[in-house]
């Protein structure tokens, strides 16, 4: 318990500790920020450099916040699997420093190949939930999934397997579309997502 809640106060401190990039460069930055982009790398849509620099790691921390409350009231519930739990911990953080100081660099002028970050920040979560996925139960996996009625053992063995290989091959996959174009990287996203969902479906109707 006291490991867990040391991990929790570094993951606020990794959310918040980038605002200092963007309190130092305040001056340097554009009234209006790119926060979204195109798939041709080209921004659209823009938010005040307020919001940008002061906003968004509150934002993210509030995330943070509502992501471990529905994770313990599920590790209450259902049993505790601390390995997933500290992953997803972790997540978050990652996320809002990555996106912070990409957001930041690119509003000094910075070229940055935004779909490229993207793409590898979305194949390492990926991965990263793949890895940690079948050290769930079947229990908390239909909380997660169903909202309730768990899954059999027997099937979730099998599904768990196939939930984390999808995720971690579709990482791997999705690192190595780098070296082509958007398209092909949103087109494998895709099918990732329909691939997990069919996996999903089985483990439901075999349940049913």
């Amino acid at each position: 318990m006291m490991k867990r809640n040391l991990q929790l106060w570094l993951s606020y401190i990794v959310i918040l500790l980038p605002i200092g990039y963007g309190i130092v460069n305040y001056t340097a930055l554009p009234a209006k920020m790119a926060i979204h982009f195109n798939l041709d790398n080209q921004p659209n849509g823009m938010a005040a450099k307020s919001l940008v620099v002061f906003g968004f790691p509150v934002m993210m921390m509030v995330f943070q916040l509502i992501c471990v409350g529905v994770t313990r009231l599920n590790a209450n519930h259902k049993g505790p699997a601390p390995r997933f739990e500290r992953m997803i911990i972790w997540i978050v953080p990652v996320l809002s420093g990555v996106i912070y100081t990409t957001t930041i660099s690119y509003g000094l002028g910075h070229q940055l190949d935004i779909w490229r970050i993207a793409i590898s920040l979305i194949a390492f979560i990926f991965m990263a939930i793949g890895n940690y996925l079948p050290t769930i139960s079947a229990n908390q996996y239909a909380q997660l999934h169903r909202g309730g009625q768990a899954i059999r053992p027997m099937i979730w063995r099998r599904v768990r397997y196939w939930l984390g290989y999808t995720l971690v091959g579709g990482g791997i996959l999705l690192l190595l579309s780098i070296a082509t174009t958007p398209w092909i990287s949103v087109s494998l996203m895709g099918i990732i997502v329909v691939a997990l969902f069919i996996t999903s479906l089985y483990g439901t109707l075999v349940h049913s």
